[in-house]
């Protein structure tokens, strides 16, 4: 895409160049020569006001980047009519952190399925958004999804992001102690195919209500499925705060599931700086308000920014249209 922040870009004054922009390594991909090169697409850039994500892959994290530390004191909302679905995000970095390690793709495949990815980087100082940044790469280059192996598809492409991850943070200490959660959906007329792993989640609002599809990987759920601790340790366990499952683990086990969907239902995917901010409650009232969808968007995440929230926020929200509403 045409950002405008390569050299001589419509936008490089008012905003800068971006640094991976310069490099000639890509010169002759998309647009030409000035457009379309190694630039990632991060979480609160609008490179077309339409769509917006992360897919490109870079060699280590963004935190010391002027151009990135500037893109990310933004807040950044996209909405896109793909047809039978409708779609807006909207992120934000959160009132304590310097940097958003959150990072979402929307992608219209060639078989009309649309690929849903959101990751929340995990490490702090050890690069959560570098982890991040390759499984929304690893996801970008889906161009189908076979009838029939959408789970078995969703779930190869995981394992191999967890064992990348792990590979290059076993290889480079810098490195060492990254990972990233993630949810994924691939969205056919009528059905959502989802996996997770981790705590980024996925929730369904219909029929009024709020419905939760996955479940938190969290180590106190694999010690109370092992008879370790009761429900009531669980509670207060310190192992409620701990991952027990994560892209870069070395050993993930994701989980999968499927949803049959309704006109007008709504798919929810966010991170834990939302719903660690917000009740179940609070997140079915404000997505049951008649406005629109990029509206809802914003105001979850305003939601859990007015509650606290000092984590990075990020939710995707696409809606269920009528088929007669598809775009020919």
């Amino acid at each position: 895409m045409d950002c405008g922040r390569e050299p001589d870009g419509k936008r490089s004054a008012e905003l800068g160049v971006c640094p991976a922009a310069e490099s000639t390594a890509f010169n002759g991909l998309y647009k030409g020569k000035n457009a379309g090169r190694a630039c990632w697409l991060v979480a609160g850039t609008f490179c077309n006001s339409r769509v917006q994500g992360s897919f490109a892959k870079k060699r280590t994290s963004c935190k010391g980047c002027r151009f990135y530390q500037q893109i990310h004191g933004e807040e950044g909302t996209t909405g896109l009519d793909l047809g039978f679905a409708m779609i807006a995000a909207h992120t934000h970095v959160g009132t304590a952190k310097d940097a958003n390690e959150d990072r979402y793709l929307v992608k219209p495949l060639m078989d009309n399925t649309i690929l849903l990815v959101l990751a929340d980087g995990l490490g702090g100082d050890v690069f959560g958004d570098y982890a991040a940044e390759i499984a929304c790469g690893k996801f970008a280059g889906v161009d189908c999804a076979p009838q029939g192996r959408e789970e078995t598809l969703l779930v190869n492409l995981i394992r191999t992001i967890d064992l990348a991850i792990h590979d290059l943070a076993e290889n480079d200490s810098e490195l060492r102690g990254m990972g990233s959660t993630l949810v994924c959906v691939l969205l056919r007329k009528g059905r959502a195919y989802w996996a997770h792993v981790g705590d980024s989640r996925l929730y369904v609002h219909t029929g009024g209500e709020l419905k939760r599809a996955t479940r938190d990987q969290m180590l106190s759920r694999f010690l109370l499925e092992e008879g370790e601790i009761t429900a009531e340790q669980a509670r207060t366990h310190y192992s409620r705060n701990v991952l027990d499952q994560y892209l870069g683990c070395g050993h993930v086990e994701p989980e999968t599931g499927y949803l049959d969907l309704d006109t007008v239902d709504i798919l929810l995917l966010a991170t834990d700086g939302l719903h660690r901010q917000i009740s179940k409650k609070g997140i079915q009232t404000l997505l049951s308000t008649p406005q629109s969808l990029e509206a809802k968007a914003q105001a979850l995440v305003r939601a859990a920014i007015d509650a606290g929230g000092k984590d990075n926020i990020t939710v995707v929200l696409t809606a269920v249209q009528e088929e007669d509403a598809e775009a020919t």
